[in-house]
């Protein structure tokens, strides 16, 4: 097939589903070669017997989970990262999360455009870099994309030696009993397991990833290095933003450095989006640490005595509040946290990152919009107003359509997940079971249906916080959410005209008719 035929399919499907099937290539592509045996390891040193424990080959609807989760910056996980892939496996999933998490074409355009100085770009190529990672001002894009992946790549890379020399110089500090050290890997003292560390944890981080290769308990071994936590809050609040606020801010900064005496105004995206993003972490981590502290539990988080002090628990609350943005990094065991806590996560989750970043989720703005909605109408106004601007009735609707579609996916999907549970004949046992088992083991892991919903929305809004219960998923759930992390990535909006109908206008409309609500 030569270029002209290529051109003229590309221009057929349309931008929104060229985006698509370009994503699903490589989705369909890198699970291929994580199923192959070249990336797998076939066993793992046990350190404290010096012996070697096999490794069973991952199925390959696991690995299309793995990658799709890679892809879409989400971080839920069916296996160990580290001991499952090879150096070449983890490298492919590290440029998975790169791809998924700066974008396809927006690397395209920079790597080709700018770093190769091709002075010329067609408009069909600005229009999918601007469906991908651009804003409502596709004059803009150029200049906002280059802009923000230069920035992304040179804080990646400065990042990744900062970590480097962290893990390096600085072990891993935690409670006595908090972890067992035969769990995780310890990179300090070596050289090459730093850089390892250090580069594929700052690729995770900007990019919201959540993914690690510290072992099966993520970052608890780190739990009280409150460095680590700080080089992760920098990482995962610059990948946040999205391009359009990142260009903003650059913009700003040479407003200010370039000494002009006119006012900078920021754009209403990133107002609405960095307002909205602060406010839901800052809010999230009161919830959750009142929920905490009012628990007369003493199976929770902040009752158990090996989790340290007040202030080691009140961080690390904060960390799984700001990680709920869709970071995906914990330095906790989640399952610890009452179900009231479960829940005020999983919202936050459903919420997201802003638009055009690595995150997913309904959106920042989705969500701010429809709070100034339903203020605007208690208050009596007409239209919905942010920051001295009118909101638009068709960005309104939008808003909804976005909220109501993604609450419709997160039921379907927690349904199909639930058949999962013991009593449809998955492998996941309940509370409920619990009770009628009689004798249980200490290894025994009982879910409820909270628990499945918070999977869920952590797979919507490409966060990866998880409870333990994805790797018991039967393969029908493990395929519905990699559906949905694939959505929550390409976002409801480009979703809904992937498939959306052309629109045949026609030439009457039926009379106006008014009916009772609730």
């Amino acid at each position: 097939m030569n270029w002209k035929n290529f051109n003229i399919i590309r221009k057929k499907l349309g931008t929104h589903k060229y985006i698509l099937l370009i994503y699903l290539l490589i989705v369909i592509l890198a699970s291929l070669l994580l199923y192959s045996p070249w990336t797998q390891n076939t066993s793992y040193l046990v350190e404290l017997t010096g012996k070697q424990k096999a490794i069973p080959r991952i199925s390959y609807i696991n690995a299309l989970f793995i990658t799709a989760s890679a892809f879409s910056d989400t971080g839920l996980v069916v296996v160990d990262t580290f001991r499952q892939w090879n150096m070449f496996g983890q490298s492919i999933i590290a440029i998975l999360i790169l791809l998924g998490g700066i974008g396809v074409f927006a690397l395209k355009l920079f790597l080709i455009n700018w770093l190769f100085r091709r002075k010329t770009t067609t408009l069909s190529e600005i229009k999918l870099i601007n469906n991908e990672r651009g804003s409502d001002d596709i004059a803009q894009t150029f200049k906002l994309v280059v802009t923000a992946v230069k920035f992304l790549l040179l804080v990646c890379l400065i990042f990744g030696f900062i970590l480097t020399f962290y893990f390096y110089f600085v072990g891993p500090e935690h409670p006595k009993d908090f972890v067992d050290p035969a769990s995780f890997i310890n990179p300090k003292g070596n050289w090459s397991m730093s850089f390892r560390f250090g580069f594929f944890h700052s690729i995770s981080a900007l990019n919201n990833a959540g993914f690690d290769i510290l072992g099966e308990n993520s970052f608890m071994p780190y739990y009280l290095n409150y460095g680590l936590q700080a080089i992760f809050i920098i990482l995962l609040l610059i990948g946040g933003l999205g391009y359009p606020t990142i260009y903003d801010i650059y913009c700003f900064i040479v407003h200010k450095i370039t000494g002009k005496k006119n006012k900078y105004h920021f754009s209403l995206f990133s107002k609405v989006s960095l307002t909205t993003y602060l406010l839901v972490t800052i809010f999230g981590f009161l919830l959750i640490s009142l929920t905490e502290i009012l628990s007369n539990s003493n199976n929770t988080f902040w009752n158990m005595e090996m989790n340290g002090s007040i202030f080691a628990k009140s961080f690390a609350l904060f960390f799984c509040s700001l990680s709920t943005r869709s970071a995906g990094f914990s330095f906790i065991d989640m399952s610890q946290l009452n179900s009231n806590t479960a829940v005020i996560l999983l919202i936050m989750m459903f919420i997201g990152a802003a638009p055009a970043s690595t995150g997913g989720g309904i959106r920042t703005t989705t969500f701010a919009i429809i709070v100034a909605m339903l203020f605007n109408k208690i208050l009596g106004k007409p239209r919905t107003r942010m920051f001295k601007r009118t909101i638009s009735l068709e960005t309104e609707k939008q808003a909804l359509l976005v909220f109501v579609i993604s609450i419709f996916l997160l039921i379907i999907i927690s349904l199909i997940c639930s058949t999962s549970f013991e009593s449809y004949g998955g492998n996941i046992k309940t509370h409920y079971s619990k009770v009628n088992d009689g004798l249980q083991s200490k290894e025994d892991q009982y879910f409820s249906m909270t628990q499945i919903i918070f999977e869920v929305s952590s797979a919507f809004g490409t966060t990866g916080l998880s409870t333990g219960m994805t790797k018991y998923f039967n393969i029908g759930s493990k395929i519905a959410l990699t559906l949905l992390m694939f959505i929550g990535q390409f976002g409801i909006s480009s979703t809904i005209l992937v498939w959306g109908f052309k629109n045949y206008s026609n030439k009457f409309e039926y009379v106006q008719s008014d009916l009772t609500t609730g």
